[in-house]
């Protein structure tokens, strides 16, 4: 039979750590002396001073994941919390800054952890950028965001998302905002001047994104907020290294395949602190791609050539471990091709100790 080792954590009790778990004193007590062998049997009613783990029934937990969430039914949310983050984007270009853009974000995050199911809803919205014309789009960003950013999902066994249940709700927005505000955002107004085949484009490709049969679950996932909100270490003590398509900012759309290795750094006060490296091969293939696209999109106007392509991807985040919520992350992008063109992200993310969600919320 498959188990979990739940984590005990200071004040946990049997009677909290079965209440969790949605199990009795006893049959926790009787699943976990079933397999845990008998230097670390439980006798009577309290928790060995020795015993860092508790084993869990797998098939328990998932029959206790009885209520089924459709489309337009509320979750009891048991953890929640609020979020800033921060994202400053760069390109350089021979070395000189071209364009500059900071956004400032908050989020609040709640969880059913009995039926694994998430919501996120971005709440505030902060921007400079660098040149001012693009300030414009980041408004029409921030419009088409603020629905994309209220969604409920599901989580799968690896912690991210995997099911998006409210589909219903984003794609009546959508209709909504493209009705009746779409029309008056200024970047649309001056592109329906020299461009209207580029407005019914952004049109359908909103009708994609906010369909009701839209399969686009992995476009969040790679979103850095619920990246590293929603990951592997929520939900599982061993990690392991996992493959992640990568599209490239610098040469689109070349893909480059990626292995992300996770390891524990530290485990400490309650805190369990975790660190993300990339790493990577380019093969023949993808390597001449990449310098065909260099070659066609940048060299006309930088004027040097190609000379090689770099990859940097790593993350250091703080997960509490009983509330198993990222309490802080820093995430670093940066893609060049050496000397000539590199775009660079740093995104980070912080719970606030004093802006928590009322009960109500």
């Amino acid at each position: 039979m498959e188990f979990i080792k739940y984590r005990i954590q200071k004040k946990d009790t049997l009677q909290s750590i079965a209440e969790g778990q949605n199990l009795s004193v006893q049959d926790l007590i009787d699943f976990h002396n079933q397999h845990s062998g008998i230097t670390n049997v439980i006798i009577g009613n309290s928790l060995p001073i020795h015993l860092t783990h508790i084993m869990v029934s797998k098939e328990h937990i998932k029959k206790q994941k009885v209520k089924k969430i459709t489309d337009g039914e509320k979750a009891v949310f048991n953890q929640k919390a609020r979020y800033r983050c921060e994202q400053i984007n760069t390109t350089r270009i021979n070395g000189e800054l071209a364009q500059f853009v900071e956004q400032k974000f908050q989020y609040l995050l709640k969880m059913d952890t009995v039926n694994t199911i998430g919501s996120v809803k971005r709440e505030d919205y902060l921007k400079k950028v660098t040149p001012p014309v693009m300030m414009d789009v980041l408004h029409f960003i921030e419009e088409t965001d603020n629905i994309k950013h209220n969604v409920l999902f599901t989580l799968g066994e690896d912690g991210q998302m995997d099911r998006i249940l409210n589909r219903k709700e984003l794609n009546k927005n959508w209709l909504e905002y493209k009705k009746s505000q779409m029309s008056l955002n200024p970047f649309i107004v001056e592109l329906k001047k020299n461009n209207k085949d580029a407005v019914q484009e952004l049109i359908r490709l909103g009708d994609i994104q906010f369909s009701l049969d839209a399969a686009n679950e992995e476009e969040y996932r790679k979103d850095f907020f619920y990246f590293t909100c929603f990951n592997q270490y929520n939900v599982n003590d061993e990690l392991k290294s996992v493959d992640f398509s990568f599209l490239s900012t610098v040469v689109p759309p070349n893909v480059v395949p990626l292995t992300l290795r996770y390891d524990t750094i530290s485990e400490q006060n309650d805190i369990l602190t975790v660190r993300m490296v990339a790493e990577y091969t380019l093969t023949d293939e993808l390597e001449k791609n990449i310098i065909n696209q260099y070659n066609n999109l940048h060299k006309p106007s930088i004027g040097f050539s190609y000379t090689q392509y770099k990859l940097v991807f790593r993350s250091k985040i703080e997960i509490d471990t009983k509330t198993k919520l990222v309490k802080t992350a820093v995430v670093k992008l940066k893609e060049s091709i050496a000397d000539n063109i590199e775009n660079e992200c740093n995104y980070s993310i912080k719970q606030l100790e004093n802006h928590t969600p009322d009960e109500g919320s």
